[in-house]
């Protein structure tokens, strides 16, 4: 139980410096950018921008967070440290899928990584 209750809060702390998410989606390439200072949720895809505002910042478990605009699950992130936009040797701490581009056969059917202020990528083995 203590270890639970441990794990919850070193997790807890490590999205409370994470001010800034972004995540990385390829083929074509999307990327997309969350504020929790501004709640926005910003998608920039072949010089496109789409700013989507009052998005929550929801924690549903240890290690499971979901981005949330009127009740509608935009994108789900999981701190796994296996995130991947499945077109590079990146690793990223979060492994994310974005409900709208998993609407669609592009951009890796939404599935992609994520970076925040306090978890960088690293390179894998090729």
């Amino acid at each position: 139980m203590k270890k639970t209750i441990l794990t919850g809060l070193l997790l807890l702390a490590s999205t409370s410096n994470a001010d800034i998410i972004k995540c990385s989606f390829a083929e074509p390439f999307v990327d997309t950018t969350y504020s929790m200072s501004q709640s926005t949720l910003t998608y920039v895809a072949e010089g496109e921008t789409k700013v989507i505002k009052n998005v929550s910042f929801q924690i549903r478990a240890p290690g499971v967070f979901e981005l949330v605009r009127n009740g509608k699950v935009l994108q789900k992130l999981k701190l796994t440290n296996q995130g991947s936009t499945g077109s590079s040797n990146t690793i990223y701490p979060y492994e994310v899928q974005d409900s709208s581009l998993r609407e669609t056969v592009t951009a890796n059917n939404g599935i992609g990584g994520c970076v925040s202020n306090s978890l960088k990528s690293s390179e894998g083995q090729p």
